[in-house]
Parts: C-alpha cells; sequence; structure tokens
C-alpha cells in the first residue's frame, strides 16, 4: 500500500487505541476522542458530556457555530488542521485538536480534546447570560456545565504535549512496523525491538513534559531489571554522557534505589534525613530534587518499574508535596500507554 494511503486504522488495532483512549479520560476527567482527516470518528467519545452530546446539537441558535464543529458526530468534511489548535466554543470554553502524524508530516488523524474550562470556572450570573444568549435553559446549562472540569494553563500545556507526543509514537511505531514488515515480511521477530523504541518514546516525553512543567535544570528516568535488581538510565535530560552510561544502582542503595525499594517519593533536601539519605547525597550544588518510582499501570503499586529524577540547580527552588502529585498523574498517564509493551 502506497505510504501516503494509509491511515491510523491501517497502522494501529483501534480497540487499543480506544482503551488508552478511554484510560486517558477517565484519569483526566476530561473528553477525547479521535477523527480521521475526512471528519468520520475512529473511536468512541470517551468521557462523553451532556453539553455537547445532547444540549448544543439540539439548539438552533448555535446552528452557526455548532453545525460544522468538529466536536459534531459525522461531520462529513475534510479536515485541514497542520498543528495543534484551539478552538472557543459560545460558552467560552476550550477545544484542543491534535494532530497524530505517523511518519514525517504526514496526518493520520485527530484527537479532540476537550471542550475543558481554562484556569477558572465564570461566576454563575455570566453562564446565564450565555444561556439567555442561545437560547438555552439557563439552569441545563449550569447543570452541563458542572461536568466541565477546570485546568490551569500550566497543566493544560503538560497534558497536551503527553498526551499528543503519545498517541504520535503510537502511530509511528506501527508505521514504521507495516513499512518494514512490507520490507521483510519476519518482522514479527523483531517485536521486542520496537517494544524497547516505543518505550523509550514513551518514557522520554513522560520526561520532557515533566520537565517543562516544573522547570528542572536536569533529570532522567530509571528503568529496574528484575532480573539483577539493578536500575539504569533509560532516557535523560541534560545529564553528561558518562553518567548516563555508567550509572548501575541497586535497589536500596542509594537515593533512587531507596526510593525504589520503599515505593515512596523523595524530595530533597526536606527528606534528607529519612532512611539515611544525607548520606547519599552526592551532588551538593543541586537546590532540590524530586525523586518518585513508579509502577505499571497493571501492576501493584510496590511492583516498581522504574524511578524518575528531575533536579533543580539555577535557582532557589523547592520542589513540593502538590509537584509530587502532579508528576504522580502525569506517570498514571505515561504507564496508561505502556501496557502494550510487554
Amino acid at each position: 500500500m502506497n505510504q501516503r494511503n494509509l491511515g491510523l486504522v491501517d497502522l494501529v488495532n483501534l480497540e487499543d487505541w480506544q482503551n488508552i483512549q478511554d484510560s486517558f479520560s477517565d484519569s483526566l476527567g476530561i473528553t477525547l476522542r479521535t477523527v480521521d482527516l475526512n471528519g468520520k470518528f475512529l473511536s468512541k467519545t470517551s468521557g462523553p458530556n451532556q453539553l455537547h452530546c445532547k444540549i448544543s446539537n439540539n439548539i438552533p441558535n448555535l446552528s452557526a457555530f455548532c453545525g460544522s464543529c468538529i466536536l459534531k458526530p459525522g461531520l462529513g468534511h475534510k479536515i485541514d488542521i497542520k498543528n495543534r489548535t484551539v478552538f472557543k466554543c459560545p460558552f467560552d470554553l476550550d477545544v484542543f485538536v491534535l494532530p497524530i502524524k505517523a511518519h514525517g508530516n504526514r496526518i493520520v488523524a485527530y484527537i479532540i480534546l476537550g471542550p475543558l474550562i481554562p484556569n477558572k470556572r465564570k461566576e454563575r450570573d455570566e453562564y446565564v447570560k450565555y444561556a439567555e444568549k442561545t437560547g438555552i435553559d439557563p439552569e441545563k446549562l449550569v447543570d452541563a456545565l458542572i461536568e466541565i472540569n477546570v485546568f490551569s494553563y500550566s497543566r493544560i500545556r503538560s497534558i497536551i504535549k503527553l498526551i499528543s507526543d503519545i498517541f504520535s509514537y503510537m502511530a509511528q511505531t506501527g508505521y514504521h512496523k507495516k513499512r518494514l514488515g512490507e520490507i521483510a515480511p519476519e518482522v514479527i521477530e523483531l517485536d521486542p525491538l520496537f517494544s524497547r523504541y516505543y518505550e523509550q518514546k514513551v518514557l522520554n516525553a513522560l520526561l520532557n513534559t515533566c520537565s517543562l512543567a516544573f522547570d528542572a535544570d536536569s533529570g532522567s528516568v530509571m528503568t529496574l531489571d528484575k532480573n539483577t535488581n539493578m536500575l539504569s538510565i533509560k532516557v535523560a535530560s541534560k545529564l553528561e554522557q558518562n553518567i548516563i552510561d555508567d550509572t548501575n544502582i541497586k535497589v536500596g542503595e542509594g537515593i533512587a534505589g531507596v526510593a525504589a525499594a520503599t515505593a515512596e517519593p523523595v524530595i530533597l533536601p526536606k527528606d534528607e534525613k529519612k532512611n539515611g539519605l544525607s548520606e547519599k547525597m552526592k551532588r551538593k550544588y543541586i537546590k532540590s530534587s524530586m525523586i518518585v518510582p513508579f509502577s505499571k499501570a497493571t501492576a501493584n503499586n510496590h511492583d516498581v518499574y522504574g524511578v524518575i529524577n528531575l533536579n533543580v540547580v539555577r535557582k532557589d527552588r523547592a520542589f513540593s508535596e502538590k509537584d509530587i502529585k502532579f508528576v504522580k498523574e502525569l506517570i498514571k498517564l505515561a504507564s496508561i500507554a505502556l501496557i502494550p509493551v510487554k
């Protein structure tokens, strides 16, 4: 098949795609769906909301906007959006369109994220004005908007990046396997190679997203080899190559090893007196560090899969429990995407 004719349905198992989309939606409390380049829905709506699934489709005053809205089922016309784009709906909600690229600039589908409320919820009187303007019963509109979650701008950026990267990596991996399979049918024997490639992409997306969210100066994701009980660096940001190559930490030893052994996050210097960590702090120039162990989404929380490390050097900034909570949320999303990698 000509590569220009390849669509998402040719590259991935749509059932697996739907499961991951559903899991992301459940974790975030946000509506997600996937459409092809002609406006045809490739997935069921994950986390449907009554505002766009029921109310807006039945209001004549909204037909000018909603009639051609990318959220409308069976849109039926070509979508030509090259980059991540945000649309404003009549109720001042944000809807994001994320192009999924399988190779080069070739878009094979779009992830539609939202609607969501940016930054903060408006006063009830403001929503009543929207209702009166569009001919919607104010109580129905307010009830529908209660379902729509509020996200800070920084959280939106982080979530968009992670979702866009992970779904694009799924499409890219499917594309490379298909193209190589056409050349060498025995490619099925290389499945572990593609699993490692995909795993590294997902972990790199996780690290980059966390680094951007916290303006970290350096970081890494280490994974555990259960045969040797050793942690080694899988992906890294702004670390010297010799550190990446030479770092092998036994579970229970070193700061990351203690975090893996206890399955508990560590914030330094706040936790330096726990478990003798102060003696293990080698790089004194680091102002603050956050070390968070994690497992795959299907695993027991104590069955550690890896550890993410984030460091701040340039300024006096201390990581907090709130930061740990956000990292865990991003980790949960990334670990969902790791389920197909076995």
